[in-house]
């Protein structure tokens, strides 16, 4: 991931969004994790320890599913979703494999990523082009500079992200995104009420609670016999005698 943001970024911006996105998605967890303690008196992770470099392989994972021209990704070889929807798919399946892991730590990673691929942090805290392009002549990195690897900042501005999305379609964004959870929960409520209840009440296959006119009477038989024996195991004759013909109770079981 960063191999490839690094080539169309330029080293200089890349780093920047390195330690930037470290800076943030601490900050965010921590702020979450407040938040939390404050409201809802959920005191858990303000006890748990969380360190290492996943929050910004997702806020990066962001950034490159969305600027990637693939249209769809794989999810460990097991399905395929939208490039935009792969950071979310990859947060469920590996909390779904590894319950372990800091879910608020990665979701804090995609929350940052997605104000950077927005335009909000190139326009807040983020240097500009110009200043990154500066940077690259600085005589004090011409050492690091001159190392093949080193990428610089492109001339026509392409490092910044601002140009391919608007931070004002944010907010229409979140609005889609929201929309799109509360459709998955509605089909996901609505194929339980199906397996449960049945599909509207016409539905033959699933019953719950519907006995036929035999069943009734058999069963009202066997609660008088019970009541009528007091009790006493000596006392049963066995099953009564049930009105229905033969003929109808075989034309019933077929």
């Amino acid at each position: 991931i960063g191999s490839l943001l690094e080539k169309r970024f330029g080293t200089l911006r890349h780093l920047f969004t390195v330690f930037v996105g470290m800076f943030l998605t601490s900050s965010t967890y921590i702020l979450v994790a407040c938040l939390l303690s404050w409201i809802f008196r959920w005191d858990n992770l303000m006890y748990q320890h969380s360190l290492g470099f996943s929050g910004v392989l997702f806020q990066l994972s962001v950034l490159e599913a969305n600027l990637s021209p693939n249209s769809t990704r794989s999810v460990f070889g097991m399905v395929q979703v939208p490039a935009y929807l792969y950071p979310w798919a990859l947060l469920v399946t590996l909390q779904i494999f590894m319950p372990q892991i800091s879910f608020v730590g990665h979701l804090s990673g995609i929350f940052v990523g997605t104000l950077q691929l927005y335009g909000v942090l190139d326009a807040l805290i983020l240097p500009s082009d110009e200043y990154l392009r500066m940077m690259d002549d600085w005589p004090s990195l011409q050492r690091i500079a001159s190392r093949e690897g080193y990428i610089r900042t492109p001339a026509d501005g392409s490092s910044s992200i601002s140009h391919v999305r608007d931070p004002s379609s944010l907010v229409s964004a979140i609005r889609r995104g929201v929309g799109m959870i509360l459709k998955l929960v509605k089909d996901f409520l609505e194929t339980i009420r199906v397996i449960i209840f049945g599909r509207g009440r016409g539905n033959e296959n699933i019953g719950f609670g519907h006995r036929t006119d035999h069943e009734d009477t058999v069963t009202d038989a066997l609660i008088d016999n019970e009541v009528n024996a007091g009790g006493d195991d000596d006392d049963w004759a066995g099953l009564p005698s049930v009105s229905s013909s033969s003929a109808e109770v075989e034309s019933r079981i077929v």
